[in-house]
């Protein structure tokens, strides 16, 4: 039995982060499978070919059934990758049971130490999920996106997962919006998360301010490293969302779509690896499928908010 089953959604747009994000994951963890619901057909060719350790891929196409392609055909594609997430992790706790524990992660995390220590301050609770903890800029999102951010989602191998789980999954199927209902308060798949805690037994919303850090709240934080380790107010740093970053070119970034991150650690111990990581993924992945011309938004499409070009 493995320890962990993770799952995710690759599009074209984001298949250097998928990249990113499984290298980062792999140098921290060692127990561990990877499942990738390619949503698109160029991505599929890509990850088949080149056969990434402990990463399974999955082709969209042998998944969708009708109630799937009826959701699709009546929402946009992003709506619809989001609408994939509960979906494709209910479907790998159900096909490939043999874990202890499952995640969903979205593509663009990058993992700076072991995921295990996200389980370990609860080892036997059915649901994992992180506040956004959002800083004061952010505050006014709470209304919009709701306590928790679901860009990683874990649980236990248990039968209150797997209900919660499809819960979530068919929630998502009837309904994902692309912009926010905040008479029925719902955005996309993640504020159905919100009752959770209420709802079921052992809901374990994370401690570790070092599990999704990110751009809504790495502004509060004091960003410190040792020789091995990167620690938000002295606790270990887990894994960042780069939601909100842009790839210009191979070596070229907008970091932030809402302001200019100020904190300078931040940039250099945490922004700078990550970018460093996806870097080499682009530039392989631009190697060995040249055709292959996705994921990149030109610079005067992007805000001029934090342009960053890495040396």
């Amino acid at each position: 039995m493995d320890k962990f089953h993770f799952t995710t959604i690759v599009s074209n747009d984001h298949l250097f982060k998928f990249i990113a994000m499984y290298a980062s994951l792999d140098m921290h963890c060692n127990d561990y499978k990877l499942y990738a619901l390619c949503a698109s057909k160029e991505a599929y060719i890509i990850l088949k070919a080149i056969n990434f350790k402990n990463i399974i891929i999955y082709n969209l196409k042998e998944l969708e059934d009708e109630k799937m392609l009826k959701a699709k055909g009546n929402r946009v594609f992003h709506a619809y990758c989001w609408t994939l997430k509960p979906f494709f992790l209910y479907y790998v706790m159900q096909n490939h049971n043999d874990s202890l524990y499952f995640a969903h992660l979205d593509a663009d995390l990058c993992f700076y130490n072991d995921p295990m220590l996200i389980f370990d301050e609860s080892p036997n609770a059915s649901i994992y999920l992180t506040h956004h903890r959002n800083s004061e800029m952010f505050l006014k999102f709470y209304k919009i996106t709701g306590i928790y951010n679901t860009g990683f989602v874990g649980c236990r191998n248990d039968k209150t997962a797997h209900f919660a789980i499809s819960q979530w999954r068919d929630k998502c199927i009837e309904n994902c919006p692309i912009k926010e209902d905040l008479e029925n308060k719902i955005f996309g798949d993640q504020r159905y998360v919100e009752n959770w805690p209420s709802e079921f037994k052992k809901v374990h919303v994370v401690n570790s301010l070092g599990a999704n850090a990110a751009l809504w709240n790495i502004s509060d934080y004091t960003v410190t490293a040792n020789e091995n380790n990167i620690f938000v107010n002295n606790q270990l740093l887990i894994f960042y969302h780069f939601s909100g970053l842009t790839i210009i070119s191979q070596n070229e970034f907008n970091l932030c779509w809402y302001y200019r991150i100020e904190n300078k650690d931040a940039i250099f111990h945490i922004y700078i690896l990550y970018l460093t990581i996806l870097s080499n993924a682009i530039k392989d992945i631009k190697k060995y499928f040249p055709w292959f011309d996705s994921g990149f938004l030109a610079r005067i499409h992007t805000p001029d908010t934090h342009y960053f070009k890495l040396d």
